[in-house]
């Protein structure tokens, strides 16, 4: 079976990771291309040496309304050459502008036997929501199935028939080094993982810290990732003074072998689709604390269960519940068996390729 699948780019994010470790499962059995918006064939996730990937240098940044059409115009000539081509039987494509364009790029295209489109993120909070909105209502009836990550999500895809919305939950990765210790010592190393955007509420999480400091707890704090936030973020942690207790480590592609060096793992997102990175802390047993944001975190966190959730955008709240866990210390310990047995990484993941598996028909 020939199956394409579509991404803006393969640079690091969670729908990219998600896009590889569907690519490299499928790959097993299946031609598998990915292809991108970006110029390069490279992917900061490693993939199958069976994958072809291919970059369609399609990425154009401009202010302006007339060019932003004659952009949109020539992704959409390119795609369509390329799918004529490629004669995929299944066409796999993640993230909402991507789906529209490649919706749009294949119509009547009868080579194309399934169209699967996934969108990964808060509808809420989209660019140009309005006109997405509109573009989507328009277009993403024509697509076979719509694959979204939490059944709360549904609600926002009222103009979708049912039997077309899948829930598949994202893939995670494969962490052979399981945390061992399950309680800290006398001081407690937090990590975070995720772009250095609005969106992760990284200032939130440095506020709550900066009341943690204050009350001459003794913490070290490592936020990985990268963003147009970074010097905004950077300049708060100085002025706060939280130098020596919070860094930014930048990107790292071994990611999940250091979840094994931390006692807590903090979300600070302001709004989710279902964040790779939470469910990663999870299956190593790390102690977990998230915001009860829309989308995804209440739905993988049972407050008291597996994890702490905070009321979201409140710094107060998640400074309350680090010092709970601290007062408490036997929920470190609670969190680390019920999650890893929750989230463990075989039988995890197992349902969600069986998912997929499902709705492209793999024999």
């Amino acid at each position: 079976m020939k199956i394409c699948i579509f991404i803006s780019t393969l640079l690091a994010g969670g729908a990219e990771r998600n896009a590889c470790t569907l690519a490299n499962y499928l790959a097993k059995n299946n031609d598998v291309k990915l292809l991108t918006f970006q110029k390069s064939n490279k992917s900061f996730y490693s993939t199958s040496k069976k994958i072809n990937i291919r970059g369609l240098d399609l990425l154009r940044e401009t202010n302006f309304f007339l060019i932003k059409i004659l952009n949109l115009l020539r992704r959409i000539y390119v795609i369509r050459k390329n799918l004529i081509k490629e004669k995929p039987d299944v066409l796999i494509s993640f993230l909402e502008t991507t789906n529209i364009t490649v919706l749009i790029s294949s119509v009547f295209l009868s080579d194309i036997k399934l169209r699967i489109i996934s969108d990964r993120n808060n509808p809420n909070f989209t660019e140009n929501k309005l006109l997405v909105f509109l573009l989507k209502k328009i277009f993403y009836k024509s697509a076979d199935f719509l694959v979204l990550q939490t059944n709360k999500i549904r609600e926002n895809y009222k103009f979708i028939k049912k039997d077309k919305i899948k829930i598949i939950p994202n893939i995670i990765s494969n962490i052979k080094h399981i945390k061992q210790k399950a309680k800290p010592n006398k001081i407690l190393n937090i990590l975070s993982v995720g772009r250095l955007e609005s969106q992760k509420g990284y200032d939130i999480l440095i506020k709550a810290l900066n009341l943690l400091k204050k009350d001459k707890i003794k913490f070290k704090c490592n936020i990985y990732g990268t963003g147009s936030e970074k010097n905004k973020l950077k300049n708060e942690i100085k002025n706060k003074n939280l130098s020596k207790n919070i860094k930014l480590m930048g990107i790292n592609k071994n990611i999940v072998k250091i979840y094994k060096n931390y006692d807590l793992y903090i979300l600070s997102s302001k709004f989710e689709g279902y964040p790779n990175s939470l469910i990663e802390a999870l299956s190593v047993g790390l102690a977990c604390i998230s915001s009860n944001c829309s989308y995804g975190p209440n739905e993988i966190i049972k407050n008291k269960k597996n994890g702490l959730l905070f009321k979201n955008n409140n710094y107060f709240d998640l400074h309350r519940k680090i010092k709970y866990l601290l007062k408490n210390k036997k929920y470190f310990v609670i969190f680390n068996r019920k999650a890893r047995k929750d989230y463990k990484y075989e039988t995890f993941n197992k349902d969600k390729f069986l998912k997929w598996e499902k709705i492209i028909k793999i024999k």
